[in-house]
């Protein structure tokens, strides 16, 4: 603050008796403390003050000492002034009415009568040959205090005291510190000056109390990075002077509305974060305050107690609906680095570089003015981080690809060709050379004899018939049923055994095989299909020929295709207990002469081949 400043705002002081105080619009702790305090200090120099505000007094802020005494509205030169001498006849009362397009003022009077000579008629004039504006960047800030009295501000000197490095010096005089942590503090010094010039004490507990609070609450209870050595050396001289300091906490800090706390928590519940940004932001729009029955001044606070709590936050952003219709934008910074002050400024507001805001009144909607903030503040710190769209994109694209291939298992060919191959396995067990002969020497008649069961399958119930009826002696008749015992027994081992695998595997590999050893040929059914190879084992039909011979007569014609329609259904898990050879099963058919009644066992044309 520099000295000439100082003694040019107290000449203009001391020049002046109608002086108006202004401070912003939803003035704060700080504003009406600030124009409080010089209230009080211009009363007592006898000068004509009038303190106005464009917004009610918020109900934290009622403790404040001489609050009554703050107007929320101002004549001007537009106003109609009627006058009525009351110097003889005392008033009484004053009242209006409605008739139509007329106003009527209805005076009455303590005792006797008003004349017309009482009355006079004059139009508005501005009074005021000083006007001080505290805590404000512009002129603008005032509301519509402004807006409607812009005439005033032009014709009317301007004294501008302010702390906001975003402030226009709209001023004739401009006292603006950007060191200060608020204006009181400003103002502070101002006073001190003032009890100098005019040899007079000042500052008491009111005052002290009043400048207190705006130092309190814009460092917020000294947390706030613009929290200097200067702003508590002059903190500890006003406790000194008798500021109550636990009133001011109380009120602040300890006292909140239900209506508050529930917006509170409706602030929070909406709370985002853009890491990539760095920014943390919340929203009250008009639903939510509709919804916590609450007032926009009530969420003052919040961003500062609440929002610039979040980690890792550079930018703090809280976007509110406001009753005036338009939207407010606050913001806080965590650095000095990060100056948002710049940001509000370009969307026509202003502040510090880590404390600043702006408003939008031309109409848009809120989400528009959400829409836009995000982008204003995505833009500057985009610029400072180095950070663009595009490099925030290609992560999110990466792993949507990442969990496509996922679901996508490679190994279905696998399991689709492992079943497969499989039960192709099987012929790996026919490689024995020694059965291989006899599945090439069977190849065509199976095929032959394949045809013939499918037809002659009914044959197995006449044959005991004829067995019966033609064998008189008893020697054939216990020969045969013994046979049919044995005939029966084998039947069952052939649906148990392989014999269906075989008909499948003649089918499409067309092998057929007949004589095997006793043990192996369950296991030479199975690779029949494939491997036809190496005839080299010639002596093990001869051993399997003597005990075949009943048995390998009856199934040449016949064997192979009675058992081959029952056990395809029924899996062949037990072919290891059945020793008998293939053609055991399917004697069917005998070879037995009835006339004769013994069993002459016939040598296979492929044995005499052989």
């Amino acid at each position: 603050m520099e000295p000439n400043t100082t003694d040019q705002i107290l000449n203009l002081i001391e020049k002046s008796q109608n002086i108006l105080l202004l401070t912003h619009a939803r003035a704060d702790c700080d504003g009406l403390g600030a124009m409080l305090a010089t209230y009080i200090v211009l009363n007592q120099l006898g000068k004509n003050v009038t303190a106005v505000t464009n917004d009610p007094t918020p109900e934290n802020l009622a403790f404040l000492p001489s609050i009554s005494i703050v107007q929320n509205s101002m004549s001007s030169s537009k106003d109609f002034v009627i006058s009525l001498d009351i110097s003889k006849v005392p008033l009484n009362k004053i009242k209006y009415n409605m008739e139509g397009g007329r106003v009527n003022i209805i005076i009455t009077p303590k005792g006797g009568i008003y004349t017309k000579e009482d009355v006079s008629f004059n139009e508005g004039q501005n009074n005021y040959d000083l006007i001080i504006v505290l805590d404000a960047g512009n002129l603008e800030h005032l509301g519509p205090i402004y807006d409607q009295n812009s005439e005033l501000f032009f014709e009317t000197p301007i004294i501008n005291i302010d702390h906001h490095s975003s402030n226009t010096d709209f001023g004739q005089v401009n006292m603006v510190d950007m060191v200060a942590a608020s204006t009181t503090e400003v103002l502070f010094h101002v006073i001190k000056e003032m009890e100098k010039k005019y040899d007079k004490k000042f500052i008491n507990e009111d005052i002290a109390t009043l400048l207190l609070a705006g130092i309190i609450t814009d460092t917020g209870s000294f947390q706030h990075a613009n929290t200097s050595p200067k702003s508590m050396e002059v903190a500890a001289q006003l406790l000194d002077f008798g500021a109550r300091q636990q009133e001011i906490i109380k009120n602040i800090y300890k006292t909140k509305k239900l209506s508050t706390l529930k917006l509170w928590g409706i602030v929070l519940s909406k709370v985002q974060v853009d890491p990539e940004y760095r920014m943390v932001w919340s929203t009250i729009s008009k639903e939510d305050l509709a919804e916590a029955d609450a007032e926009s001044n009530e969420s003052e606070s919040i961003i500062d107690d609440l929002l610039t709590n979040a980690p890792g936050a550079e930018v703090i952003m809280l976007i509110k609906y406001n009753e005036e219709g338009y939207v407010s934008v606050s913001m806080r910074s965590t650095s000095n680095a990060i100056d948002v002050g710049k940001i509000c400024a370009d969307m026509g507001g202003g502040g510090h570089v880590r404390a600043a805001g702006y408003k939008i009144r031309d109409g848009k909607s809120f989400e528009q003015v959400v829409s836009e903030a995000l982008s204003k503040v995505r833009e500057y710190q985009g610029e400072r981080l180095n950070v663009h769209p595009e490099d925030i994109q290609i992560p999110t694209q990466e792993l949507k690809p990442e969990d496509k291939p996922e679901p996508q298992p490679t190994p279905q060919p696998e399991p689709q060709s492992a079943p497969q191959q499989e039960p192709q396995s099987a012929p790996q067990q026919d490689s024995k050379p020694k059965n291989a002969k006899y599945l090439e020497f069977k190849k065509p008649e199976k095929e032959k004899r394949e045809e013939k069961p499918r037809e002659t399958t009914p044959q197995k119930k006449e044959e005991p018939k004829r067995q019966d009826n033609g064998n008189d002696n008893g020697n054939n008749r216990g020969k045969q049923q013994h046979n049919q015992q044995r005939q029966n027994q084998q039947q069952k081992n052939q649906q148990q055994q392989k014999p269906p695998q075989l008909k499948a595997q003649n089918q499409n590999e067309q092998s057929k095989p007949n004589p095997k050893p006793e043990a192996k040929p369950q296991e030479q059914r199975k690779p029949q299909p494939n491997n036809e190879p190496t005839p080299t084992p010639k002596p093990e039909p001869k051993v399997e020929a003597p005990k075949v011979e009943p048995k390998v007569e009856m199934p040449t014609p016949q064997p192979e295709p009675q058992p081959a329609p029952q056990p395809e259904p029924q899996p062949a898990p037990q072919p290891e207990p059945q020793p008998a050879p293939q053609p055991e099963p399917q004697p069917t058919e005998t070879t037995d002469s009835p006339d004769n009644g013994t069993e002459t066992p016939a040598i296979p044309d492929w044995l005499k081949s052989e």
